[in-house]
């Protein structure tokens, strides 16, 4: 219930090496490797190689972790405490609270306090709330999720500004209770505040992996106020990680048809430059003899090809493992692309990350103060004629899959020095490379829009 602790730890080895025991562990590791889109990369890549090793239990945990909750909830050991958590959140994430009730049923009185208050979630999603009276007063629970539970209890029983009091107080002392935040969010729509709703939502949407709920609310505040386009973001971002969610998918429809009602400049050049895009050939892209093969086996030639087809499809083709998917993944990432954009009508989704790398013309940079027009025609150039050496340049082009000399000024100084296999000297050569052309590479932890 509680989103706590920012750990400076981001290294997925750490995790695999001594992975944790405990929900509050799991929530603890969350906070460290899904803030940051380079650690979270990373750390997903890592679980991937733990499932295709066999090994479920360390797979259901980093699952759990990065948000994947169909698989978390399949590879889930529901024998053990650590895999009936694992299991009943991934539940309730997947709106199916009626089993998660039933799972976590005997773990109110759990030793780990996030565990006991996910078990009464389960309990208040599934509307049961006599249970979730009866079985509070016993429950295990650091004392800001028994102040929420008794505030919804108080929010049950018909007195919403009680309530809400009993939330906002809750807020002030932790602003980062999820729970508290959702249902004053839900009170301030129910009452018409539409601005005090969206500014609760727009803040849980940080929270990475953002809950399903949030992102369904803010979604339909958006359509309210004919912010189309921001709407389809919010049902994007769920079924990247469900495709299959049926209310995401229904909301998504509709608001796409609504967008369609209006003329959006900018949306039409988007979708321009997405099936210029489109048009690549795969085979203009390093990859692994492996993954090229099999993508030439399916009849795959273009990125349109590979984005017409969902990540269980082509796990489903002979000798398409998890390696080969997280390669093509990180080439789609690059283009600001994923898996699944082809909709039923053979139109494309246009993703939200697309417009941040389909143009370097409106990269921001601002670390460099005005940006010249050799600068922005330096942006377009491949790679390769920075004449790099082989481990540098395998570094950019193979790990990251980096196609242009501006793809790099995505990432900061540290963002590259925390990749494996590139330290200072790379660095130092790299910007050297770059100093001829008048560029320079960011400073500081967080990657640059594109």
């Amino acid at each position: 219930m509680t989103d706590v602790l920012n750990s400076p730890v981001a290294d997925p080895a750490a995790f695999f090496a001594a992975p944790p025991t405990t929900p509050l562990g799991l929530l603890q590791a969350r906070s460290s490797f899904m803030t940051n889109s380079l650690a979270t990369e990373k750390f997903e890549a890592a679980v991937a190689n733990a499932r295709e090793a066999g090994n479920h239990t360390l797979a259901a945990s980093g699952a759990w972790v990065s948000g994947d909750y169909s698989r978390a909830l399949e590879l889930a050991d529901q024998e053990q405490d650590l895999g009936r958590f694992i299991a009943g959140s991934s539940l309730l994430e997947l709106n199916q609270s009626q089993q998660a009730a039933e799972l976590l049923d005997q773990d109110t009185i759990n030793p780990d306090s996030f565990h006991a208050a996910t078990s009464l979630a389960a309990l208040e999603c599934s509307h049961d709330f006599k249970s979730l009276a009866k079985k509070l007063a016993k429950a295990n629970l650091s004392d800001a999720d028994r102040a929420y539970f008794t505030a919804r209890l108080v929010e049950v029983d018909g007195n919403l500004s009680a309530a809400a009091e009993g939330y906002e107080t809750l807020l002030e002392a932790n602003p980062q209770h999820y729970a508290a935040r959702f249902r004053l969010a839900f009170i301030s729509d129910l009452h018409g505040d539409d601005d005090a709703a969206m500014d609760h939502y727009e803040c849980l949407v940080n929270l990475k992996p953002t809950p399903v709920a949030a992102l369904l609310n803010l979604g339909v505040l958006y359509e309210d106020r004919e912010q189309f386009e921001k709407a389809c973001g919010c049902y994007g971002a769920i079924l990247r990680r469900d495709p299959n969610n049926p209310r995401a998918r229904l909301y998504f429809r509709d608001a796409h048809e609504s967008l369609d009602m209006y003329y959006d400049e900018d949306m039409e050049r988007k979708e321009d430059m997405l099936h210029q895009i489109l048009r690549t050939p795969i085979s203009d892209f390093e990859l692994s003899v492996r993954a090229r093969n099999c993508l030439s086996n399916m009849d795959i030639r273009t990125l349109g090809d590979l984005v017409s087809h969902s990540e269980p499809e082509l796990l489903e083709f002979k000798n398409f493992g998890e390696t080969s998917l997280s390669e093509i993944k990180q080439v789609l990432t690059a283009k600001g692309l994923r898996l699944g954009l082809r909709r039923e009508d053979g139109s494309y989704i246009v993703p939200d990350e697309f417009d941040s790398s389909g143009s370097l013309s409106d990269l921001e940079l601002d670390w460099m103060g005005e940006v010249s027009d050799e600068q922005r025609e330096a942006l377009e150039l491949p790679i390769s004629s920075l004449n790099l050496s082989v481990r540098c340049h395998r570094a950019l082009v193979e790990r990251l899959n980096l196609q242009r000399v501006g793809d790099i000024l995505r990432f900061s100084e540290e963002d590259l020095l925390a990749m494996p296999n590139f330290g200072i000297t790379s660095l130092n050569e790299l910007q050297g490379k770059l100093d001829d052309l008048s560029l320079i590479i960011r400073k500081g932890k967080e990657p640059s829009s594109l």
